[in-house]
């Protein structure tokens, strides 16, 4: 068993313990965040791809309304046909130059359907190169996110060997804090991202900086006893180095 630690080497072990613990802690913050960060981008590559399809989906549209005009265009030119036809079997003058009209009349159509129909010959060639250069420079960035993903997955497993060290580093010198000094670290590790025990600096704590009494600077110094901040209730201490007002 143990020789029980004075309060002064109880508090060394914290300060090394910290150490320890604000590595864990700056780990397991990157860690965490690493599934949220392969999501977003896969998330980002599904929205260029939805916008792609969509693109997609447009240019069929205007597709078949070019082929709805072209078969429009060809029932009309069969209709021209069969009235130019019947053009020479009239009788009557009056009846030739109503024909003749009518035939012009789909001619005058048919003018306007090969217009929009150049319209949409024109919309479908530049639907055609956007979606080729949009799928080109979605192949590259697909290829770039998957190369992040897998050093985001090469990374998540470094972080879990340094953890698994750390964590090793911190099983043999918690024994030598008494239970209840460490339960009440770690209570205010929790509560302080990360930071429970900081060394007095210029007479103020060095977690929240606020300025301190001169007796409990004094009782820092001493470690003869757990002091704490009364502003963020960090433990402190003083280096041994460091000489106090």
């Amino acid at each position: 068993m143990n020789q029980a630690k004075t309060i002064k080497e109880q508090i060394g072990f914290l300060i090394e313990l910290q150490v320890i613990d604000k590595e864990i802690y700056v780990l397991t913050a990157e860690k965490t965040g690493i599934p949220g960060k392969i999501k977003a981008m896969e998330q980002a590559l599904e929205t260029k791809k939805s916008g792609i399809k969509q693109a997609e989906e447009k240019l069929k549209s205007l597709q078949v309304s070019l082929k709805d005009k072209e078969v429009t265009l060809q029932q009309k030119e069969e209709q021209i046909k069969k009235l130019q036809v019947q053009l020479y079997q009239l009788k009557t003058n009056k009846e030739y130059s109503t024909m003749l009209s009518e035939i012009e009349g789909i001619k005058a159509d048919n003018s306007l359907i090969e217009e929009e129909m150049i319209k949409f010959m024109d919309e479908i060639d530049l639907a055609k190169k956007k979606i080729a250069e949009e799928k080109e420079l979605f192949k590259k960035e697909e290829a770039g996110t998957q190369k992040e993903k897998d050093e985001m997955k090469t990374r998540d497993r470094e972080i879990d060997a340094r953890l698994s060290g750390l964590f090793a580093q911190r099983e043999k010198i918690a024994p030598n804090i008494e239970k209840q000094i460490l339960s009440r670290y770690e209570k205010v590790l929790k509560n302080k991202d990360g930071l429970a025990i900081v060394p007095v600096e210029h007479n103020a704590c060095g977690g929240c900086h606020m300025n301190l009494p001169p007796q409990v600077v004094s009782e820092a110094k001493l470690k003869e006893d757990i002091i704490v901040c009364g502003s963020c209730s960090r433990i402190l201490y003083v280096d041994d180095n460091v000489e106090i007002d």
